[in-house]
């Protein structure tokens, strides 16, 4: 009871936090778009535009400047305010993280004394931690992609109906930049899509799909990769060909990201009903059980921790090696039973 209702009060203040950094993006854009509508309207006030503009349309200029400045005034200080109250939300979650990653623990520590048999517990429990833990990454990245990206086309089409007006070349300029969000929107959403269901999981199979992947990687032009894939057969369930999928691409992400690597290797044969697989680098390494007690809002413990969440769940083994300076080896044993569809 005492974990739920600490990570129902989490998720309320993550909640809260998001919704700030959406206001406050907000809030910014807004006076940025402020700031430059009242540069334009002081340019058309010079000595010429007065001399020759009729005295009611110069009156109603500096009114409206005027009043921008004020609104330019209140937004300064609710962005302000706003900081203020995510930084102390960012503390908040940061030590309430602390608290329930302690109390599960505890938990985890009875249920292990308890009930050591009870691996229907376990495995349902494991599911359903990947499960929230998957959300959590797609929930994070729309909000800082896709839902980032709408905010910003919302307020440039209010700022468009307001320059349109004054300046029509400049709006002309403005819907053509609006043009190239929509399109890099659609690239973000298709991206999510790729990440929830791969396509070509479905038109080529798991040994096509990771090839594709490891070519990408190549192409990059980063990181030296070689692999050799045996060819199995295609009777593997979609389930467990999607979570092997997952697995080597977090995997050769992590390599990508932390690993500082200038080799991959990547290797997949099948051999006593066991799909074999070994991913190899040689990057700067890194101390295994630190990164895997470590605090999981770091982003590659959280991959490895996620990784071996996995392949537990698939019913296999993983093994990995790796020290600071030595780069990192990676073997897994993932039971297939060809006969199974």
């Amino acid at each position: 009871m005492v974990i739920e209702y600490l990570e129902k009060l989490y998720h309320e203040l993550y909640e809260k936090k998001l919704n700030l950094e959406s206001e406050n993006q907000k809030k910014e854009i807004l006076l940025k778009n402020n700031i430059k509508f009242v540069s334009t309207l002081e340019k058309n006030l010079d000595e010429n535009y007065e001399s020759f503009s009729p005295r009611k349309v110069d009156e109603e200029n500096h009114m409206k400047i005027e009043s921008l400045l004020q609104e330019q005034r209140e937004l300064e200080e609710n962005i302000r305010k706003i900081k203020i109250e995510i930084l102390d939300l960012g503390i908040k979650i940061s030590e309430l993280e602390n608290v329930i990653k302690n109390a599960r623990n505890k938990e985890k520590f009875y249920i292990y004394e308890n009930a050591r048999t009870n691996e229907e517990y376990f495995l349902k429990k494991n599911i359903l931690e990947v499960q929230e833990i998957e959300r959590q990454r797609i929930a994070s990245d729309m909000h800082d992609s896709v839902v980032q990206s709408l905010t910003s086309l919302v307020h440039r089409m209010e700022l468009c109906s307001k320059i349109g007006e004054v300046d029509p070349v400049r709006g002309k300029l403005e819907l053509r930049e609006m043009t190239k969000i929509v399109r890099d929107i659609i690239q973000e959403i298709r991206e999510v899509i790729y990440d929830l269901r791969p396509m070509s999981m479905e038109d080529v199979g798991l040994i096509e799909a990771v090839e594709r992947e490891l070519l990408k990687i190549r192409n990059y032009g980063v990181i030296n990769v070689s692999y050799k894939l045996e060819r199995i057969s295609e009777n593997i369930s979609s389930t467990i060909s999607l979570t092997i999928f997952r697995v080597i691409r977090e995997l050769c992400n992590n390599i990508l990201k932390h690993a500082q690597a200038e080799n991959l290797k990547v290797t997949m044969k099948y051999k006593n009903k066991l799909l074999k697989i070994n991913i190899n680098d040689d990057g700067v390494g890194f101390d295994v059980d630190e990164v895997l007690h470590c605090n999981k809002s770091e982003n590659y413990g959280f991959g490895i921790s996620m990784v071996q969440e996995r392949v537990y769940l698939l019913g296999g083994k993983i093994e990995i090696n790796s020290k600071p300076g030595e780069g990192t080896d990676v073997m897994m044993d993932i039971p297939i039973d060809k006969e199974v569809k």
